[in-house]
């Protein structure tokens, strides 16, 4: 396959400016995915990796790839992270379009996420250029590509409008979390090591909970509060009897954790309903819509532990939650049926029964 330079400014261009026609013209082309990573991806990717670092230590901008003093290891992992990160958002948005009621076509779905990351990949480069607010730049290309994958993606892989929203925060949580294994895995921390903390919050408290707002704050907040969690240790009773108390705060755990999911619920179906009104107007969304947008995504992150936080931060003992949890969940499937920690236990369930459903 030749490659085509002037395609590679054209769909650049386009997607820039005048991303609608871009984006319907080049789908329907029904392009490989080999003939995008020719074309768009491969480039633009290169260009990212190569000219933000290089911008960045010229110039003194936004790096984002910080984290490594050496320039040829920040541009070779750079690289690789750039390149896992694509697949693993290409791979996603894909797998649970079909889940979704969408169609699953990964040369679409690379196609489209090439074209939404334009804005993000380029912004990357200028905000390199830019000292001491560049990445306010590079944080502007990234919410403008949240919301152009938010528009692309039932246009590429047919997501019906009632789940378009339940697709992408999905997604978007999916993606999130496979990222940052994966740069722990590769030894880097989350994205924006580079940013200090408070730069997308308003308050730089240094109290042992304060973190950024958005994504980046929710990831940071749940990695220090599965750690914490993770450091609980509980030496449970020797007669395996669960005590009234016990079971008490265990409900309240789970009646907080309900009215959270509740109001995050809530929220999203507010988002949903303003980001659907604006498209059905032929609004483009304002700043403000980015913003909640954003940060929306970050609640979408917290939702996933809402039940450790409620612990956590009410004191508790997260072992000790845990166990409490498997001794009701036992004596519910024996039905009060074998030794005496059993028999107590189910009964202990049988009078909270309602408030301890789906267990």
């Amino acid at each position: 396959m030749q490659y085509d330079f002037s395609k590679t400014l054209s769909l650049t261009r386009g997607g820039l400016l005048d991303y609608e026609t871009t984006w319907k013209n080049y789908l329907a082309e029904n392009p490989g995915w080999q003939k995008t990573t020719v074309l768009l991806t491969g480039p633009l990717i290169l260009a990212n990796v190569i000219l933000s670092v290089i911008l960045s230590r010229i110039i003194g901008g936004f790096d984002y790839y910080g984290y490594y003093s050496n320039f040829f290891a920040a541009i070779f992992w750079g690289l690789i992270l750039a390149c896992l990160g694509f697949a693993i958002a290409v791979f996603t948005f894909n797998f649970l379009a079909g889940t979704f009621k969408g169609n699953s076509n990964f040369a679409r779905a690379f196609a489209a996420v090439s074209l939404a990351a334009i804005p993000a990949w380029i912004a990357g480069i200028v905000g390199a250029a830019i000292p001491y607010i560049g990445f306010l730049v590079s944080l502007a290309g990234g919410i403008i590509s949240l919301v152009f994958l938010y528009k692309i993606m039932p246009l590429a892989l047919h997501v019906p409008d009632e789940k378009r929203v339940a697709h992408f925060i999905a997604s978007l949580v999916v993606i999130i979390v496979l990222n940052f294994i994966v740069g722990g895995i590769v030894g880097v921390g989350a994205t924006g090591n580079s940013v200090p903390r408070g730069t997308f919050s308003g308050d730089n408290t240094s109290s042992r909970s304060a973190t950024g707002s958005g994504v980046l704050g929710a990831i940071e907040r749940q990695g220090k509060l599965m750690d914490e969690a993770g450091a609980d240790v509980y030496d449970p009773p020797a007669d395996g009897k669960l005590s009234e108390s016990q079971v008490k705060d265990y409900v309240k755990v789970l009646k907080k954790t309900r009215a959270l999911y509740a109001d995050y619920a809530a929220k999203a179906q507010k988002l949903s309903d303003k980001m659907e009104t604006r498209d059905k107007a032929g609004e483009a969304p304002s700043m403000a819509d980015l913003a909640n947008l954003y940060n929306g995504i970050g609640t979408a992150v917290s939702a996933n532990n809402a039940e450790m936080e409620i612990v956590k931060t009410g004191g508790g003992n997260w072992a000790e939650h845990l166990w409490i949890k498997e001794q009701l969940r036992i004596a519910k499937i024996q039905q009060g049926d074998g030794p005496g920690a059993i028999a107590n236990n189910y009964k202990l369930y049988k009078k909270y029964e309602e408030e301890l459903e789906n267990l």
